[in-house]
């Protein structure tokens, strides 16, 4: 399939994705962002054409967008995409009135729109997602979730508790009442299970990780014991409850066995990841199930999630918050 690269900052991860990993289902056919001398030279680099309007993009030669366009400017170029019947893999966070806007022109172009949530397809939140499944399949239901992410992380962490899930039927905001705190608690709940979210209400000006300390940590809470994500990348640990087992195999913590990366093997895996999202977006397009988290139903429900809390946290900026 043929891809448009919209966006070469945080772009350059699609880039990397499709030029790196031995294969031969997507090719890189053009380049579209903002006008930079470093985007112009990628584009030379790849010997695809480059674009700085896109309706110069010809889109019936392009099966699949994948746009890394932060703010009005991204949203501009994914409508637009869409009304030309090319689908998008779009980069989060998204506001719900966007996404439904962007859900209703996919389905008017017969064409799709995907959010790439990334993180919950790492390795580690990807085996704490397994985890849960196992419980349930054991018959095992989680009790309450509590959950640590920062502002930057907030809709990637939120889309890890939906997978968890299953999805947000009947989660609600409880709302709060007191003053915006550097870390602020904000409780969901359904009738029947409770969420509690610990978020980091305060960013760096650049995305450099120089001012975080919460990203993704997850605790689901079972009545046989606790598994622990410590963080986006591990470790994954389980506390059996003190009567679950017997004595005679009774531990402290068992851990679950994850092989530690480097930073190196940390980025390839996640440019491979992204390599993925299109490959989900390539297969809904030729007619396999979509996955549930790519769902209609499942986008709108988590960017409106994200903008409920995200009121919560900071109720007079709202929109002051970047992926």
């Amino acid at each position: 399939m043929k891809v448009l690269l919209c966006g070469t900052h945080y772009g350059s991860t699609y880039i990397r994705a499709l030029t790196q990993f031995p294969q031969d289902s997507f090719t890189c056919v053009g380049v579209l962002s903002k006008g930079s001398e470093h985007s112009q030279q990628i584009a030379h680099q790849l010997g695809v054409p480059y674009y700085t309007d896109v309706s110069a993009v010809p889109a019936d030669s392009i099966d699949i967008a994948c746009v890394a366009v932060s703010g009005d400017a991204g949203q501009a170029i994914v409508l637009s995409l869409l009304k030309q019947g090319v689908s998008v893999l779009c980069e989060h966070p998204v506001d719900q009135a966007f996404v439904q806007k962007a859900l209703a022109l996919a389905e008017q172009h017969q064409v799709y729109f995907h959010v790439n949530g990334h993180f919950a397809d790492l390795y580690a939140p990807q085996a704490f997602l397994q985890s849960i499944l196992n419980a349930y399949q054991q018959g095992f239901g989680c009790m309450h979730y509590a959950m640590g992410a920062n502002l930057r992380t907030l809709y990637s962490a939120l889309d890890l508790l939906g997978r968890a899930l299953g999805g947000f039927e009947g989660l609600e905001v409880i709302k709060y009442n007191g003053k915006p705190m550097a870390f602020q608690p904000v409780m969901l709940k359904t009738d029947s299970l409770t969420v509690s979210v610990l978020c980091q209400n305060f960013s760096s000006a650049e995305d450099d990780g120089s001012a975080t300390f919460l990203n993704h940590q997850c605790s689901a809470l079972f009545p046989h014991g606790t598994l622990t994500l410590s963080e986006t990348t591990g470790p994954l640990s389980w506390f059996p409850s003190s009567q679950s087992l017997p004595s005679e195999t009774w531990r402290t913590y068992m851990p679950v066995e994850l092989v530690p990366m480097d930073k190196q093997q940390l980025m390839t895996h996640r440019d491979q990841c992204n390599l993925n999202a299109i490959a989900a977006l390539a297969a809904t397009i030729q007619g396999e199930t979509q996955p549930l988290y790519q769902q209609p139903d499942y986008l709108s429900a988590l960017s409106g999630l994200w903008q409920a809390v995200l009121m919560e946290l900071q109720p007079q900026a709202k929109d002051d918050c970047a992926a």
